[in-house]
């Protein structure tokens, strides 16, 4: 999701009915699925596809593109504006003050700029200031914009070709499991999100630890 969009007021609620009701014009559905992940990138991509896709509503190759293009279109509105402003504030007194650290993070971009694509694709605590710092070290465009796109894709793949294919048996256990002990699907869902924070915190801080250390 854009920093720019994230305060938007988009209803999410409304886009996903709107999407359910165009299931038999994929082309508004598809552009509106790409108009809905601009506002909440991992909300449509792993909560709101995945079923529509195993319930018939949505088909896999409309999914596929529409979160691609959603995804790819929301990175580059979070890259480009910052990118264009470092030009007026690469002399800041900040920058000079920062100037070690900024070498730093700047040599491991240049050098790491695929692996780290895909990498933060799938961390999001670390995707936007990422995507950020990028920008205002404004890596080389083409490279950027040839990794966000390949991760974007893959991202998608798995979204429209894996996740249906978990999301049916896993949501028939739980609502099993719910029947009978709901305690433990509260515990199970409780952990599972605890067990997510918990590994984004320490890929965050190994990121920024390497992303710090200064070039030999």
């Amino acid at each position: 999701m854009s920093p720019c969009l994230a305060f938007a007021g988009v209803d999410l609620n409304a886009l996903v009915e709107a999407i359910r009701a165009s299931a038999d014009f994929p082309w508004t559905q598809g552009w509106l699925t790409a108009f809905a992940t601009l506002f909440g990138e991992n909300i449509v991509c792993w909560t709101i596809v995945p079923p529509l896709i195993s319930e018939g509503i949505m088909g896999r190759m409309t999914a596929l593109q529409a979160t691609f293009w959603g995804v790819f279109i929301g990175d580059l509105l979070t890259y480009l504006p910052v990118r264009f402003a470092m030009r007026y504030v690469a002399r800041s007194r900040w920058i000079r003050r920062h100037q070690g650290q900024i070498e730093a993070c700047s040599h491991f971009l240049d050098r790491h700029i695929g692996k780290t694509m895909f990498v933060v694709r799938f961390t999001p605590g670390i995707r936007t200031p990422t995507i950020l710092a990028a920008a205002m070290l404004r890596v080389h465009f083409g490279l950027y914009t040839l990794y966000s796109a390949l991760s974007c894709l893959l991202q998608s793949a798995i979204t429209v070709y894996f996740m249906p294919t978990l999301y049916a048996p896993l949501i028939a256990w739980l609502k099993g499991l719910w029947a009978h002990h709901p305690a433990f699907v509260i515990l199970f869902v409780a952990a599972f999100f605890a067990a997510f924070g918990v590994a984004q915190w320490y890929i965050a801080k190994a990121v920024m630890r390497r992303v710090s250390r200064p070039k030999p």
